[in-house]
């Protein structure tokens, strides 16, 4: 049987797509056995626990440069060095025939020792801007693959565009995924838009939503937003006050929520606008300025090429916010949801073999 390691931590923008790939490998080629590596955040561990996969923890949490303090930084230096012996370990006792890496910091170490032991390697961005992985992945002669037809600053000939595993959703109808998400109320008729933060929640998105969310032209939409209990109970007394805003706790299976909305206003990051993009359902992006070289405005303006949807700066007025909103939920319809075949995972199994010029999988 051929054994991979698929690594990946962060946030669920890293961890979803790789999940998706395993869940695929398993159900298509199950003479593949995974091994799934993460990082020691507790958030990775969440999401893992949540998907029922016990994945190999390393003692990393984030790059050192990611912390002010010098405590901080020398800790996470020590981790570094720990979490270089252990895989090195890991990997002398369980040979693998490849690995792919779908990012986070975690996926730095596996990325020199599988180069070092010549261990076929590929590395998956998610983003239309490489990150740092990647770039490293790519100066080191490894393939990337690139969920976007685009991949700066990388050149065309330095990636392949296989695109980002979903993963699957169990559907319902929206009546069934109203009750199902608890809310205790009838089912709206107005059109639904589902408001998302991403795994780690976005008060600023809900900062800028809350002032318009009983604006003239909104009453009759109905905004569900995900996370109640990590917010300020600022945000959260306007489900007491307002009939059209209704709140639910953070959701690590999305089937319901997807299954009601018409539409959704999202940050830009790449997993969640190909879960979007594979369901057909619009977004509004309103991109994370501080996110690294502006990629979520990037991975915005890939999304809107193909798919539904409309971008909002955070600069702009709030009036264009509210024109935005009531623009694509008239010119759309409640999407009819689809999934992706698995043409993605299947891009991706392709390019590990061909990275070593062998059938490896």
């Amino acid at each position: 049987m051929k054994h991979l390691y698929i690594v990946a931590g962060g946030t669920g923008g890293h961890i979803f797509p790789a999940i998706a790939f395993g869940e695929w490998l398993k159900t298509h080629r199950r003479e593949v056995s995974v091994s799934f590596v993460c990082g020691s955040r507790t958030l990775e561990l969440e999401i893992y626990e949540a998907s029922g996969i016990k994945p190999i923890v390393l003692p990393i949490s984030g790059s050192p440069f990611g912390i002010p303090s010098l405590s901080g930084k020398a800790k996470r230096v020590r981790d570094f060095f720990t979490t270089f012996s252990i895989f090195k370990a890991i990997l002398k006792e369980r040979p693998v025939d490849a690995c792919v890496l779908f990012g986070g910091y975690v996926s730095f170490v596996p990325l020199l020792l599988c180069h070092r032991a010549r261990i076929p390697t590929v590395a998956h961005e998610q983003n239309s801007v490489a990150g740092k992985v990647t770039r490293l992945s790519s100066t080191l002669g490894k393939r990337v693959a690139s969920g976007w037809s685009m991949c700066s600053p990388l050149s065309h000939e330095k990636f392949s565009y296989t695109g980002i595993p979903v993963r699957r959703f169990e559907l319902k109808t929206p009546l069934e995924a109203w009750n199902s998400l608890g809310l205790g109320k009838t089912l709206p008729v107005k059109k639904i838009v589902g408001v998302l933060g991403g795994s780690l929640m976005s008060q600023r998105l809900i900062q800028l939503l809350c002032p318009l969310l009983h604006a003239p032209g909104l009453e009759e939409v109905a905004f569900i937003i995900i996370g109640v209990s990590q917010l300020p109970d600022a945000f959260r007394h306007l489900q007491d006050t307002r009939r059209n805003i209704f709140f639910i706790e953070k959701q690590w299976d999305m089937s319901n929520f997807f299954s009601v909305v018409d539409a959704v206003v999202t940050r830009g990051g790449a997993s969640t606008l190909a879960e979007l993009a594979a369901l057909g359902i619009p977004a509004l992006i309103i991109p994370w300025r501080k996110a690294a070289d502006n990629h979520q405005e990037s991975n915005a303006r890939c999304f809107l090429e193909h798919n539904e949807g409309a971008l909002w700066q955070e600069e702009e007025p709030p009036e264009i916010l509210k024109e935005c909103i009531l623009r694509i939920l008239r010119s759309t319809r409640r999407p009819e949801r689809a999934f992706s075949e698995g043409d993605e995972s299947e891009s991706i199994l392709r390019l590990i073999s061909s990275s070593s010029g062998r059938e490896i999988i």
